[in-house]
């Protein structure tokens, strides 16, 4: 008997694997820039829920407190009867993705007190450098209808994610 070796491999050619590994690439070098956008979206989304509950909080310890602005208003995150993950330490609330100050906003008067507004500011070691703040209207005791975002860095990514959540107006500052 003989036995016949039989070529009859089958797989793919390495010019085939090499145009696999080419779209996956080309594919991917479109796809990750958008999606670390997104993610950074997300971010400065957790931040603007955080500065509605942290400035609700400002305004429910300043109302029917009477006296200077500096016992009308906290000085502390730890006044508050809020609370958010993270590390306080006086005027300042440190999370894994924002620095919350307290009191710093001077623009932005929180309606019905004379209370600086809360800001959130990108933690610093990222490639986005921004702070969001609600921009209430010094002194009229309304509110502005939206957030507002800048970079003091004029940080192009940074000024992206603000255009993207439609919260930045050129010359804005807290």
């Amino acid at each position: 008997m003989k036995t016949v070796l039989q070529n009859n491999r089958r797989g793919f050619t390495l010019v085939e694997l090499l145009t696999v590994v080419l779209i996956i690439g080309v594919l991917t070098s479109v796809a990750l820039p958008q999606y670390t956008r997104s993610i950074e979206r997300s971010r400065a989304t957790e931040a603007m829920v955080g500065l509605k509950a942290l400035n609700d909080a400002v305004y429910a310890y300043a109302a029917g407190r009477t006296g200077d602005r500096t016992r009308v208003c906290p000085q502390s995150f730890n006044k508050l009867s809020i609370s958010l993950a993270g590390k306080v330490d006086g005027k300042t609330l440190t999370t894994k993705d924002f620095v919350y100050t307290i009191d710093s906003a001077s623009n932005a008067l929180i309606p019905g007190t004379d209370c600086y507004g809360v800001t959130a500011k990108r933690n610093a070691g990222t490639k986005y450098d921004y702070v969001i703040w609600n921009p209430y209207k010094k002194g009229s005791g309304s509110k502005s209808t939206s957030l507002r975002c800048y970079s003091p860095s004029n940080n192009v990514k940074s000024k992206e994610v603000c255009e993207s959540l439609d919260l930045y107006v050129e010359g804005e500052r807290p």
